[in-house]
């Protein structure tokens, strides 16, 4: 239980970051940012994730690129 809600808020935190700052970063129309690399800022009880390494995902091949930058 515990492992799917850490893996719920990193996902949730990736999506928001990369939501906030999609166009000033430099990206194509259909390029996000994706976090692809995460460590604990604290303990695991507190539930709280740095994220170490950043990918650029491309979404221009996609049926639906809006889902596909939301990160689905």
């Amino acid at each position: 239980m515990v492992s799917i809600i850490k893996w719920s808020i990193v996902a949730w935190l990736s999506i928001m970051i990369v939501a906030s700052g999609e166009s000033s970063n430099g990206l194509k129309k259909d390029q996000v940012r994706v976090c692809v690399r995460w460590q604990w800022v604290n303990t695991a009880l507190e539930q709280k994730v740095n994220c170490v390494e950043w990918a650029i995902k491309d979404c221009s091949n996609r049926l639906y690129p809006e889902i596909c930058k939301r990160g689905g």
